[in-house]
């Protein structure tokens, strides 16, 4: 007897705490609502989509990236007294502008800071031809944007199908403390009758008969306040996947659990359909790409680039004259600007090389986890709808179960009040009764997740009955 009580209690247990459910409040939700409020406020599809901005932000620089760019740079120094005046140089009368003699030896006379000195330059370039290392990297970040928002309604689908979870576990976790309610009723009526029987010394049952009957209730009053913990936590983690702060005002709708009906097809079909519209595959996809893009960068970068360069510069030195000479550099006062075409050559082929293959066997790596995915996805989409159907054939089996346990349990109750059996057959009846019931139970959960998974597995809401 007491084993078959610690049997019922175990399933009571593990049925109650595996989900979700809450406590009546004002604010009921429904099954489509909940999961729209968990798409919107997830914290992981919340990062999900700080990714794509952030990704969005590069591809931003790749297409902007052939943008002239270039550099100011400002100086404020310091500057000696440099004048232009003759010099007597060997017996000869010469002005600085004649001989780089007189501008020297000025210079080692003006040793003194006199003023100060002041220069901006502007060097800007722009790309021309590139051998193709702006279109690598624009495709890179194309692809790598793709591969985010794939991500994006992978996470928003994941916690869809965790929140449909932990409803229908909400909902199987009251019809199971409903189950518990409805035992105890049976014992409690049991208990009254042997009770009175004992009283009347009728000598159809003993007072083991009564002290087993006390154990199993007992023992279901125990598991009930255990199922009664289990519904809390389970209405407290549903809260929290759809970000309701108010727990204790937090509920789903009233609505009692009932299976979802719906036509099956064959794993092949979900399979064709996951292909097509699988965000892990479609960002699988984009990974990949965006690894074969990566590659052609690199090797890209094995040749130069060519750009439309342009300078334009002004200095001025307050003690230092200004010839004003067009074959005189004058590096303090200057006005100066120039346009060409140049070549940026960066020069370390051994080193490229070295980085053109890391990218090619990433790229590779990367290919080989894609073909890998679609082999896994393939088996999980296959196992979802093997899943669900071997729980829509339970759900038939376990109905038929139930209702046969329940007509033994009735028919029990009703020989118990007829004296034509004993506490020990009515112990029985309930164990037998408890156990496929809550075994059918368990089944109308399994379909119902089960639709609302193989649909996440699918890509698409339209395998799910409607």
């Amino acid at each position: 007897m007491k084993a078959r009580a610690l049997l019922i209690g175990t399933l009571v247990l593990a049925h109650g705490l595996s989900l979700p459910t809450a406590d009546a409040g004002p604010n009921h939700h429904t099954l489509s609502n909940l999961i729209a409020l968990a798409r919107k406020s997830y914290p992981g599809v919340d990062a999900a989509r700080r990714a794509v901005e952030a990704m969005e932000g590069k591809l931003f620089q790749a297409r902007w990236s052939w943008i002239p760019q270039g550099t100011l740079t400002g100086l404020l120094a310091p500057a000696p007294e440099i004048r232009c005046k003759d010099y007597v140089v060997n017996g000869e009368t010469l002005n600085c502008l004649q001989t780089e003699e007189a501008i020297r030896r000025d210079s080692l006379d003006s040793v003194s800071i006199k003023g100060l000195y002041g220069r901006i330059e502007l060097e800007v370039g722009m790309p021309i031809y590139t051998f193709d290392k702006l279109g690598a990297a624009k495709r890179a970040a194309t692809a790598g944007v793709e591969a985010r928002q794939a991500q994006v309604v992978v996470a928003q689908e994941k916690v869809a199908a965790d929140v449909a979870k932990a409803y229908w576990g909400l909902k199987l976790a009251r019809e199971i403390l409903h189950t518990i309610k409805e035992g105890q009723g049976h014992l409690v009526t049991a208990m009254k009758k042997v009770e009175k029987d004992l009283d009347a010394d009728s000598g159809d049952v003993t007072e083991i008969d009564l002290l087993r009957l006390k154990t199993a209730a007992a023992e279901i009053d125990a598991r009930l306040h255990e199922a009664h913990k289990g519904e809390a936590l389970a209405r407290a983690t549903l809260a929290t996947l759809t970000g309701v702060r108010d727990v204790d005002g937090f509920d789903v709708d009233d609505s009692l659990l009932s299976v979802i009906e719906g036509e099956m097809k064959p794993p092949a079909h979900y399979l064709g359909l996951a292909l097509k519209n699988r965000a892990e595959i479609k960002a699988l996809r984009a990974a990949s790409a965006a690894g074969q893009a990566a590659v052609d960068l690199e090797k890209s970068r094995f040749y130069p680039d060519l750009l439309l360069v342009a300078t334009l510069g002004y200095g001025a030195a307050t003690s230092v004259d200004d010839p004003n000479h067009g074959f005189y550099s004058d590096p303090f006062n200057f006005l100066g600007a120039g346009f060409g075409l140049a070549m940026r050559w960066k020069w370390d082929q051994l080193q490229q090389y070295g980085k053109y293959r890391v990218a090619s066997a990433e790229a590779s790596k990367t290919e080989a986890r894609r073909r890998e995915a679609l082999m896994g996805i393939a088996l999980e989409v296959r196992k979802t709808a093997l899943d669900l159907d071997e729980a829509r054939k339970r759900l038939t089996s376990t109905k038929r179960g139930s209702r046969a346990a329940r007509s033994w349990l009735v028919a029990t109750l009703q020989n118990l009040e007829a004296g034509l059996s004993t506490p020990r057959d009515m112990v029985d009846a309930l164990v037998a009764y408890f156990q496929m019931h809550l075994r059918y139970l368990q089944a109308v959960y399994d379909v119902n997740s089960g639709w609302y998974e193989l649909a996440r597995v699918s890509g698409t809401h339209d395998v799910r009955p409607r």
